[in-house]
């Protein structure tokens, strides 16, 4: 029974640091800072169509959305037993449960199509999905 505790508190500690590993802020600044400076062409050739595309005092913009929903990774502790003890069990869910991810990313550029601004907001690990690694630089 002892090993039995060891392996749940094992497993509990597993998943929150599991959790704990997720993309920073900062890592989604560097990876799409470095899209400047480069042509949109060559920009929409790597990401792909933008989803929108407008201008807004002579500056255009172009803008890629993603939106995607995942099941969170759950954790169940169950307490029971068996024989002439205890017969039964109780237990309740940990975390899980349904989690959207979103990611907006706008690029900036100028009447050349050099990309000059860049800018995402939601979820970092969607984000950091959602831009591409520059390797043209």
């Amino acid at each position: 029974m002892n090993q039995l505790k060891r392996s749940v508190v094992l497993a509990f500690v597993v998943t929150l640091m599991t959790g704990c590993a997720s993309i920073q802020p900062a890592e989604v600044d560097t990876k799409l800072t470095a899209w400047k400076g480069a042509n949109i062409d060559a920009v929409i050739q790597t990401w792909g169509v933008p989803t929108a595309d407008r201008e807004i005092n002579g500056k255009k913009y172009a803008e890629w959305n993603t939106r995607e929903i995942k099941n969170q990774p759950s954790f169940n502790i169950g307490v029971g037993g068996f024989g002439g003890n205890f017969f039964g069990s109780v237990g309740t869910r940990l975390f899980g449960g349904k989690k959207e991810l979103y990611c907006t990313v706008q690029v900036g550029y100028n009447q050349e199509g050099i990309v000059t601004q860049t800018n995402w907001t939601g979820d970092p690990g969607a984000c950091d999905a959602a831009i591409p690694e520059r390797t043209d630089s």
